[in-house]
């Protein structure tokens, strides 16, 4: 039982650092292109809205970046930002319209 307690608290751990993450992945490379802070972006959308905008290699949520500021077309392309979606996704359903939390986004 007890090593079921750890393993259960390690993996809350690990999610908890993706939404951090994520968090400071939008703070530092969206916050600035789309003109608003964390806690404004992950509002915009439902938690079931921001899983499918992530479903097939996030093709709707790339869509929805360059549509809001053209300049992120190269960016959404990138390897970087391949890397970092699982991240974004987890700070966006973790903020989402229909949840309570709210980021410490500046």
């Amino acid at each position: 039982m007890k090593k079921l307690l750890i393993l259960f608290l390690l993996t809350l751990s690990i999610y908890a650092d993706d939404v951090v993450k994520g968090q400071t992945y939008y703070l530092y490379l969206l916050k600035e292109p789309l003109g608003y802070n964390g806690a404004v972006f992950a509002k915009q959308h439902t938690q079931k809205e921001w899983k499918k905008l992530f479903e097939n290699d996030a093709k709707a949520f790339k869509v929805m970046l360059v549509n809001e500021n053209p300049t992120l077309k190269t960016f959404v392309k990138s390897e970087k930002f391949k890397k970092i979606l699982p991240y974004l996704k987890e700070f966006t359903i973790q903020y989402a319209k229909d949840v309570k939390n709210s980021p410490t986004c500046n």
